[in-house]
């Protein structure tokens, strides 16, 4: 009877223990559900403010992507790095082509930015005219400093509502199409420039002020002309190499008019740029007119045209180069 007993006891300990565990699980699974349920509606609250301040800016890099991507309706438009912001002036090409034009050059931005952005102008109406200005070295691997598929993350708060976009955008890794899933994300890198950029500050203002996407720069640079050896350890990006491609084949199918630029540089190069002879390839391949200032020996002869280094014109070489290709695109036409 005792045994009986004790084995009665023992089983019911034993319920209990399993049902008291139970609880535990089911404790644990329900605060679970609230810190996912608390963090996914904070994710969604904090992600709405700022992409709502992000989209209400009026002046500075984001607010110009934001402007080339959803507003212009240009008929000519630029693309490029700092070097196209710096060196592309509109009103040079309003006055004597007579179309309205917008820069929308990005600095530290190249090829894979540039197709992004193309992708969502092209989806909303057709510019007559696109310049492309390429750099020596655009489809080298990370030929510059930084890394320019961490800079696609520059264009993420437009992955959701621009489907075109995202193949480009996923090259930056590939679980960015579930860190994307976050509304928060998309601004992680963006929050203070935004903020600087919704504020009325006369400092952050002065520094974006711009006509119509480009930048002047008036600093003129006194050292002069030195040379500059091509890099022959540099390998060619495939990726990169495949979406320059597709940038002329798109623009071509669209029906505009693409004109690709290598702007000037006061350094002459010197042994053969194996980006840039590529690039010249399959431009000349596709028919495409592309205009190479590397070692243009005016430009050259002239360190005063340029602005706080050897590579970016002041506005006056700003002038003098865009009037040269204004001659150029004439003189085809």
């Amino acid at each position: 009877m005792e045994v009986s007993l004790s084995i009665s006891n023992s089983e019911s300990m034993g319920m209990s223990l399993k049902i008291s565990k139970r609880k535990q699980y089911l404790s644990f699974l329900l605060k679970a559900i609230r810190l996912i349920a608390v963090v996914f509606l904070c994710d969604l609250l904090i992600g709405g403010i700022i992409k709502h301040f992000y989209f209400h800016q009026k002046y500075g890099r984001q607010y110009r992507a934001y402007y080339t991507i959803e507003k212009t309706n240009a008929d000519i438009l630029i693309f490029g790095s700092s070097r196209a912001f710096n060196h592309y002036r509109p009103d040079i090409f309003e006055s004597r082509l007579k179309k309205t034009c917008y820069n929308s050059g990005s600095p530290g931005q190249f090829i894979l930015y540039d197709y992004a952005t193309l992708k969502a102008v092209l989806k909303r109406y057709t510019p007559k005219l696109i310049i492309l200005d390429l750099m020596p070295g655009s489809l080298f691997v990370e030929q510059f400093d930084g890394n320019s598929y961490e800079r696609l993350s520059f264009l993420f708060p437009y992955y959701k509502e621009h489907e075109e976009m995202r193949p480009i955008l996923e090259l930056k890794g590939q679980y960015e199409k579930f860190k994307l899933l976050s509304s928060v994300y998309p601004f992680n890198s963006s929050v203070i420039y935004t903020t600087a950029g919704c504020l009325e500050l006369k400092r952050f203002k002065e520094l974006n002020r711009t006509d119509k996407g480009y930048q002047a720069t008036y600093a003129v640079w006194n050292k002069p002309s030195q040379i500059i050896h091509s890099d022959r350890t540099a390998r060619l990006d495939s990726v990169k190499i495949n979406i320059y491609n597709q940038f002329i084949d798109e623009c071509r199918n669209s029906g505009t008019e693409l004109l690709i630029a290598c702007s000037p540089r006061l350094d002459t190069y010197k042994g053969d740029d194996e980006s840039l002879i590529l690039a010249k390839k399959i431009a000349r391949e596709k028919n495409v007119k592309f205009l190479d200032f590397t070692n243009d020996t005016f430009f050259v002869r002239h360190p005063e045209l340029f602005a706080y280094d050897p590579i970016h014109l002041n506005h006056e070489g700003a002038g003098i180069f865009c009037n040269r290709v204004v001659d150029s695109l004439c003189l085809s036409n």
